[in-house]
């Protein structure tokens, strides 16, 4: 009976290869003509929305929309700030080889610059970089060994692997919705001036054919008060949002890759129950990008010899994954800052706000030293009548060491960073103190391979070859050699050295003496 080989198929899907694009942004933008003219630009804010990619010819095309927000001093107006916002649509095309439409692709961007610089009193310049990181999976079958079967006399071996297989690779729209009134302390609302609006407490949990999302989204407003002309005011918010994504096929013992970020929102004023305007709007759209991956044990087949044929295996080099390392960090930055001489004297912080970059990864003795810097904001009320809101910007670098057992540096990583707090504190006119807390979610797989058996053939042993090999052989344990490569050699069995030298088990180490009994059965035969 000839011999054959028994496989069992397994679907991966498994990077193909990334490439990372550089939008550069360069528009004029008009001020509209419902706002007055500009004085001083005082802060911006950018996001970008991916809404789409397109494969083909080797091709992705990126589309999507840069949002910026400007909030500026007026010149000539009763109104001590406005803002102005414009969306610009962004296309760019990225080459990656062998890219097809049936592949998964992915995309991540970091806003890296942002300059916003006025042309004139009707118009600005609207100068950004952005990264924008396209990942490609493709879906792929493997067939491993399982067994053979044919003969009597087989020997096989099994090796126990892990691999690490990508689940879900998809992106979803999560809604939050909230109304929000101001305390009773405050004036009425008559104008949004300005607001930002960040996530943090991030929070996922995996369940049966679910994943739990939880947060808050932290909301600090500027308005213009009824009471009194040129009454500015500032209320902070927090909004718990408790939800979850429907994910087919997820079970809690799988690890997540997950981002979440805002990518359009509205506010808008509504009346209480008493007819006054004192209420927020709020909604809110964000994006998970998803990534679920589980681990997988097989006992793959990884080498046969026989007793009484001689076999010739075929073997493929594949490569797979482990998970080496799934953790969250974080690191503390506290620094004081020296505003500039011509910087407008601090009266009273609003709040502070921030944007994170990693700069550098490097990768040494089981560990990951992460370098960035944090972009901070400071809005505060200026002792100045002319200007009496003003934004400081800070720059905080900051280092961080993760612990990354067995890593190397063609180990494959993601590292999310973001901001869990950001605190201000005036120490003086021109001197506050700046606290912030950078989150470092990390994943980290190790790349491996192993020889899959994909044939065999099979032919007559050798009899006089085996004849003429000792009855008896005294042997010496090289480097790095089992009990399973010499019994091969010598064409007997594993369990049978292991009964004529007395031993235990299958390990033995460089050195150790070895009685070998020529195998009968194979002259039998």
């Amino acid at each position: 009976m000839s011999l054959e080989l028994e496989q069992r198929n397994i679907a991966l899907i498994k990077p193909k290869g990334s490439r990372v694009l550089q939008m550069t942004i360069d528009e004029d933008i008009n001020v509209p003509d419902i706002k007055p003219d500009i004085d001083k630009i005082l802060q911006s804010n950018s996001v970008v929305n991916i809404t789409g990619t397109d494969v083909y010819d080797s091709k992705v095309l990126v589309k999507g929309e840069f949002g910026c927000k400007v909030l500026y001093v007026p010149l000539n107006d009763s109104k001590p700030v406005h803002n102005m916002i414009s969306l610009i649509p962004i296309e760019e095309t990225i080459n990656i080889d062998d890219v097809s439409k049936s592949d998964s692709i992915k995309t991540e961007y970091v806003i890296e610059e942002m300059k916003i610089t006025p042309i004139n009193t009707r118009k600005i310049n609207v100068k950004s970089i952005v990264q924008v990181k396209v990942m490609v999976d493709e879906k792929k079958e493997m067939y491993v060994p399982t067994d053979i079967c044919g003969a009597q006399d087989i020997q096989s071996r099994w090796d126990d692997i892990t691999m690490c297989k990508m689940h879900t690779s998809k992106k979803e729209t999560y809604k939050i919705k909230d109304e929000l009134a101001i305390p009773s302390s405050k004036p009425n609302i008559m104008e949004i001036l300005w607001y930002d609006r960040t996530i943090k407490n991030k929070e996922f949990r995996l369940l049966d054919d679910k994943i739990n999302i939880k947060g808050i989204v932290a909301l600090d407003t500027l308005y213009l008060g009824e009471s009194g002309e040129n009454n500015l005011e500032f209320v902070e918010h927090e909004m718990p949002f408790n939800g979850v994504i429907e994910c087919n096929g997820v079970n809690e013992d799988m690890y997540y890759d997950i981002d979440i970020k805002i990518v359009d929102d509205k506010i808008q004023i509504r009346p209480d129950l008493d007819g006054e305007e004192r209420v927020f709007s709020i909604d809110i759209v964000t994006q998970l990008d998803i990534k679920i991956y589980s681990e997988e044990k097989n006992s793959i087949l990884t080498d046969v010899y026989s007793l009484s044929k001689e076999i010739e295996l075929e073997k493929e080099n594949v490569s797979y994954e482990t998970l080496l390392c799934k953790n969250q960090s974080q690191c503390k930055i506290k620094e004081t800052i020296e505003m500039d001489a011509n910087d407008p004297d601090i009266m009273q912080i609003y709040y502070a706000t921030g944007d994170v970059n990693i700069d550098n990864v490097d990768v040494f003795e089981d560990k990951v030293e992460v370098e960035g810097v944090v972009f901070g904001k400071i809005l505060y009320v200026a002792a100045d009548d002319n200007n009496p809101i003003n934004v400081y910007n800070a720059v905080l670098p900051f280092n961080q060491v993760i612990d990354t057992e067995g890593i190397r540096n063609d180990s494959r990583m993601s590292i999310r960073p973001s901001i869990s707090y950001i605190n201000c504190s005036m120490l003086g006119e021109k001197e506050v103190e700046v606290k912030c807390g950078v989150n470092l979610d990390t994943i980290v797989f190790d790349n491996q391979e192993l020889d899959i058996i994909n044939g065999l053939t099979e032919a007559e042993i050798d009899m006089k070859k085996l004849q003429n090999t000792p009855s008896v052989v005294g042997y010496i344990v090289k480097d790095n050699e089992s009990l399973w490569d010499i019994a091969k050699t010598y064409s007997t069995k594993v369990d049978d050295i292991k009964a004529v030298n007395n031993l235990d088990t299958v390990d033995v180490k460089r050195g150790d003496k070895l009685i070998i009994v020529k195998n009968i059965d194979s002259l039998e035969i």
